[in-house]
């Protein structure tokens, strides 16, 4: 398979987490695939309304690597509209004259390398001309908040599936519910878990998800291991990186 991979990286990013509210909105520490989606979207000139057509998870492949510490910081921000409050049993609304303000969860100095695949070769084509000669369309971000992404192409190279009882793992581990019971972390590792992490945008703004992923909070590969009598793990080889990678995608099942 022919994967494309490049390099995203910011002062800050903030991809929310769709069960936070409120004056605490919280990020995941690394972008999700439908965020990877948005920013390629844009580098490609393909509006939101597109994307669910133009990205079907069917016709996709997308691995995060994370190439520095996942590090999550408090940022002040000041807001316009003041929250809800209760009184006397009573849900008072938001009163947009009282402005208040709020921690908003970020992710500091990101940096990750985002490998990418798509069957549509016309559209692989471009975008490889886009991000080699630094020609967006829409300037991409890290997230949903005006944080710039300064992104920078690598190669093109070879992705081969592989499978092993016990892996070196460079890029986050997505993983289903099922899939979750059959494998585990090697105690070297420091990792943060995140759930509920988008995967695909469903017509009518319906998300479905990932369960559970894993990533190394140092930013170091992650080492993991098939539990006794379960199956080995699947996972892609990159032939000119020679990274071991696992797709998003392969929750979608």
């Amino acid at each position: 398979m022919e994967v494309c991979i490049f390099q995203v990286k910011g002062s800050h990013a903030y991809w929310k987490k769709g069960f936070s509210s409120g004056g605490s909105p919280l990020t995941f520490g690394f972008p999700p695939r439908t965020a990877v989606v948005g920013l390629i979207g844009a580098v490609l000139g393909i509006d939101r309304d597109r994307l669910v057509q133009e990205f079907q998870i069917q016709e996709t492949n997308t691995a995060v690597i994370p190439l520095s510490p996942l590090v999550k910081d408090r940022l002040p921000q000041n807001w316009r509209q003041g929250p809800p409050t209760i009184e006397k049993n009573s849900v008072k609304p938001a009163k947009f004259n009282e402005s208040f303000q709020a921690n908003l969860e970020i992710v500091r100095n990101p940096r990750f390398a985002i490998v990418f695949a798509h069957r549509n070769m016309k559209l692989m084509h471009e975008l490889v001309e886009r991000l080699r000669e630094k020609k967006w369309f829409y300037p991409p971000y890290l997230g949903s908040l005006g944080f710039l992404a300064d992104v920078e192409f690598y190669y093109e190279d070879e992705a081969s599936e592989n499978s092993g009882v016990d892996i070196v793992l460079h890029s986050v581990l997505p993983l289903t519910e099922t899939q979750a019971k059959f494998v585990r972390l090697h105690q070297d590792n420091l990792c943060i878990r995140e759930e509920g992490v988008p995967l695909d945008v469903l017509k009518g703004r319906i998300f479905r998800y990932v369960a559970y992923v894993y990533a190394e909070k140092a930013g170091r590969p992650l080492k993991v291991a098939a539990n006794e009598n379960a199956h080995p793990i699947r996972y892609m080889h990159l032939k000119r990186a020679d990274k071991n990678v696992v797709f998003f995608e392969s929750c979608a099942n």
